[in-house]
């Protein structure tokens, strides 16, 4: 079973879909699916069908209610989002001295700070026999 086949039997197609549309939207699907894995993560395969079903429904007329600019303005947000979304920052006034020091004012012992050699109660060790 080919890819499309396997898209087609998880979709059902929207009521207002003629046997064009239907067409149109598996016409779709199939040049986008040769796009995953070389410029389209496999995760992202749901945009595939959230595209088609955009275009379709550009094709027939349906509109959004954005212009131009609001489409330009998110597309580059959601460029930024994707540039930026798999780094995160740890506020380095949080760590000082081994110490947490949290927004409510408290303080304390980061609990890695201590190596487990100096720990004053180590636990048991066992060995497998």
């Amino acid at each position: 079973m080919s890819d499309v086949e396997q898209t087609v039997d998880k979709f059902c197609y929207p009521e207002d879909y003629n046997d064009e549309d239907k067409a149109d939207y598996d016409t779709l699907i199939s040049q986008g699916m040769n796009l995953i894995g070389k410029k389209i993560k496999p995760d992202n395969e749901f945009l595939l069908h959230l595209s088609a079903k955009i275009t379709i429904n550009q094709r027939k007329g349906f509109t959004n209610g954005l212009n131009q600019d609001e489409i330009d303005q998110l597309k580059d947000h959601h460029k930024n989002l994707l540039n930026t979304s798999n780094i995160f920052e740890t506020p380095p006034d949080i760590f000082y001295n081994n110490m947490l020091h949290l927004s409510d004012g408290t303080s304390f012992e980061h609990p890695l700070a201590t190596p487990p050699k100096n720990v004053a109660d180590p636990p048991d060790v066992y060995e497998n026999e």
